[in-house]
Order: structure tokens, then C-alpha cells, then sequence
């Protein structure tokens, strides 16, 4: 793999960490436990990477996340809905080589390699692997995550084949698909998400544990993974939404360096937009550090708005109602 490829850096929070703690604690074996630990933390990474590109999981079909599958087993395994099992195998810092249990060897789609940081409290993606050979990984022979994405999408594109019986079908689904339209946020509260965003405490809702930030007033949040054309640098969208009473919700906007860099690119910019896509000159404004940059407003149930992110001349347009 060239050093030079797309890594994904995701940070490891209290919530991971605790989700991790709570699978290893079931094993008296002090060397099987930090295994399970590793093991649980590589599957939350890769897990929260699918859903902020839009990749729907099923971490309940998942073996490396059933109590009894991952006592049995080394097993890391993350179900990829309508594809099968990604294999999440953990790697530490330095580390050349990455072990594949003989029983993962086999029946996966492929093999997903994660770094965990504990120091830095940080999980980085690798790349991928379709297959392998033997027990031994070489990380210098891992695809990048671009290949992963295009791996995916050749599966999709079997899928759909197989699904549909004439040429017909396959366009529609195509057009489908692209076809995303205006994202409604006031769905969120009810945990519906559409246009390729998933939430951002989707694993903790999955396995059934309960966000330790919640309070009395409804909050949601979602993450999605965009990519700009020039460069080919993505970057993370998040959205963050509050109601403040009955017709008026809080949002706020940041968006977050998604490659290996840690720093947004120099003159990237989020215009928030009406819905006759024209600026709103009151909310010009943006709050930003040297990783991230956000947008904040309040708007009414109702409202539609437009979000551009724009780099020189390359943009990519995001719209909702609130």
C-alpha cells in the first residue's frame, strides 16, 4: 500500500472504549480479554467509517459483536448489509504484520485492517485486503480505501443484476439511487435517515446501550462523508439538530478533515443557502479552528435550506427541511 493513500482516522471515544471494556470483561483469560477489546474496538471503527460514507451495517448479524461467537472464536467480523462479513483485524502501532485467525479464513468478503492508537485514543483504517492466504497480512500489500469503495460497488452491481429480471429494472434502481432529493431533519428525532446519512451514535443504539449524553430536550445527529473533486480529499459533514420548542430547532453545522491530514484544506468554505439557493446574508459567518469549521442558526419547522461546500471551483450541494 503506498504511504501516500487515503487513511482514515477516526477518534476513539468514551463510548467505544466502554462498549470494548463490556465484551472483554466476559473473559477470565486476562490475554483472550485484551483480544475481544482489540477486536471490539476495530469493528466500531470500521462500523462508524461505513456509516459516515453511507455503507449500511448490521452490527446485530455481526459474529466479532455475539457474546458467545467472539468467547468461541477470534473473530471480528462486521456485517455489511446485502454483502456479507467484512473481517475488522486489529493491528497496533508499528506493527508490520497482521494476524488472521485460521477461522476467519475463510466465508468474508474481505478484510478490513484498523491501527489501534490507545494512546492517542485513535483508530486508523489501513485499507483492505479481498482475500488472503495465510495467517500472516503484510500491511504493505493492503488496498486502499478507494478500491474498497469500488470493490463494494462491483458487489452492489452483482446484486442488482441477479435481483432484476430485465434492463428495465436496472435503470430504475440506478436512478433510485441517485435520486436522494431533500433530507427531512425532522425525521431524525425518529431515527428515519435518508440522502446516504447515518447517525453518529448508531453503533451505541444498535447494541442496545444508552447514549450517556442524552437529556430532556430532543437532539439528534448524523455524518456524512463527502468527497470534492479537486483535490480528491474527503472531508466529514456532521449535523447536529435541537429543539428548542415546537416550532424552532437549533443547527449546527461542522465539517471535519476525513483524510490523513488533520488540517481542512486551505480555502474550503460552507455557504448556507435559501431555498431558491441564493445566500442568506445574515449567516455568513463561521466559527472554525484548523480542523474543523462550523456554521450555527436556528431556523422553523419547515424551513427548507440549502448547504454548499464549496472548494474554488469544485462544490457539492446538500438540501433539507427542517
Amino acid at each position: 500500500m503506498d504511504a501516500n493513500e487515503l487513511i482514515f482516522t477516526i477518534p476513539i471515544d468514551g463510548k467505544m472504549f466502554k462498549i470494548a471494556e463490556k465484551f472483554s470483561q466476559q473473559e477470565k483469560n486476562k490475554q483472550k480479554s485484551r483480544t475481544v477489546y482489540l477486536n471490539t474496538l476495530a469493528i466500531l471503527a470500521v462500523d462508524f467509517y461505513c456509516k459516515c460514507i453511507g455503507i449500511k451495517t448490521e452490527p446485530s448479524k455481526s459474529h466479532g459483536l455475539d457474546k458467545i461467537m467472539s468467547s468461541l472464536m477470534n473473530t471480528a467480523s462486521l456485517f455489511i448489509k446485502d454483502k456479507g462479513l467484512i473481517e475488522c483485524r486489529p493491528v497496533l502501532p508499528k506493527e508490520e504484520l497482521c494476524e488472521i485467525p485460521p477461522e476467519v479464513l475463510s466465508e468474508r468478503i474481505g478484510y478490513m485492517v484498523v491501527e489501534i492508537d490507545e494512546d492517542n485514543r485513535q483508530a486508523k483504517i489501513l485499507g483492505f485486503a479481498k482475500s488472503v492466504e495465510n495467517e500472516k497480512l503484510s500491511l504493505t500489500k493492503l488496498n486502499s480505501l478507494h478500491d474498497f469503495l469500488l470493490y463494494l460497488h462491483k458487489l452492489e452491481a452483482v446484486s442488482v443484476m441477479e435481483k432484476s429480471t430485465n434492463k428495465v429494472d436496472i435503470v430504475d434502481v440506478a436512478v433510485s439511487q441517485l435520486n436522494t432529493g431533500i433530507v427531512k431533519l425532522s425525521k431524525w428525532f425518529e431515527g428515519l435517515l435518508d440522502g446516504g446519512w447515518e447517525a453518529e451514535l448508531a453503533v451505541a443504539k444498535d447494541l442496545a446501550i444508552s447514549p450517556v449524553d442524552e437529556t430532556e430536550k430532543r437532539e439528534s445527529g448524523a455524518a456524512k462523508f463527502i468527497h470534492l473533486q479537486h483535490p480528491s480529499e474527503p472531508v466529514l459533514l456532521i449535523l447536529r439538530q435541537t429543539q428548542v420548542n415546537q416550532d424552532e430547532v437549533e443547527i449546527v453545522l461542522r465539517l471535519y478533515p476525513a483524510s490523513e491530514s488533520i488540517f481542512l484544506l486551505d480555502g474550503i468554505k460552507m455557504t448556507l443557502l435559501d431555498e431558491e439557493d441564493k445566500q442568506i446574508p445574515q449567516l455568513k459567518k463561521q466559527s472554525k479552528a484548523n480542523n474543523w469549521l462550523q456554521l450555527r442558526f436556528k431556523g422553523n419547522v419547515g424551513d427548507k435550506f440549502g448547504l454548499k461546500i464549496s472548494l474554488g471551483e469544485d462544490s457539492i450541494l446538500e438540501k433539507f427541511i427542517i
